[in-house]
């Protein structure tokens, strides 16, 4: 009781100058009844259970094959850092905004027509109309013309002659002419011109058929 009173004043422990202030004030204070004893010695580790064939069993299953996640150790602490996947995924969305936008077709303009006509080759088969009737004469042109289409001409004339042995006059330019002008609202005809830039001075028309949507 003597050192006890001794070591404390006012339940706080007397130090010497000497003394690792430190330590004395970090470590835990012992209650009364134990002050001055020794501390118990460890406790004997209880060795491993071994099952029948002598290997040891384990106990904690699931701790001893719970692996931390690989991917959380990728993960950045700092704010705003992007992790390896998610810089990964952002290259491969940019690549492919780009190869989109060079996919994108261009709005193509249109060719006019006296460029696309200067291409076409000259005629490369004729149909003679003379002595043919109005209704004749259309019958035999629109069968003429389909014909030439399927078997890829391009340039075609058609003879509608100048009417000078007609008491009527000129009949067929006309005929044709309106059969022409039906074929091209069908896509079958391009265009055409009379032989001699006049159908009143031209005794022929020539035909450009449309083998191309361009």
């Amino acid at each position: 009781m003597k050192n006890r009173k001794k070591n404390r004043k006012n339940d706080l422990p007397v130090l010497d100058s000497d003394h690792d202030f430190l330590s004395m004030f970090t470590q835990t204070p012992l209650p009364p009844s134990l002050e001055g004893e020794k501390p118990p010695p460890p406790a004997e580790k209880t060795p491993p259970r071994r099952n029948k064939h002598g290997l040891p069993v384990i106990e904690d299953i699931e701790g001893q094959f719970l692996c931390q996640d690989p991917l959380s150790e990728a993960v950045s602490t700092e704010p705003g850092a992007l992790t390896e996947t998610e810089e990964d995924f952002e290259v491969l969305l940019e690549a492919s905004l780009k190869e989109r936008k060079r996919s994108v077709k261009k709005k193509t303009i249109p060719v006019p027509i006296k460029k696309r006509l200067k291409r076409y080759p000259p005629p490369e088969a004729q149909l003679d109309l003379h002595g043919f009737t109005a209704v004749g004469a259309e019958a035999a042109a629109t069968s003429f013309i389909s014909t030439c289409k399927h078997q890829g001409y391009f340039s075609l004339r058609i003879i509608v002659g100048k009417g000078l042995h007609s008491d009527m006059g000129p009949v067929l330019p006309d005929v044709i002419e309106d059969l022409l002008k039906v074929l091209k609202n069908q896509n079958i005809v391009l265009a055409y011109e009379w032989d001699r830039q006049k159908k009143s001075k031209s005794g022929a028309v020539i035909v450009y058929l449309k083998q191309f949507n361009d």
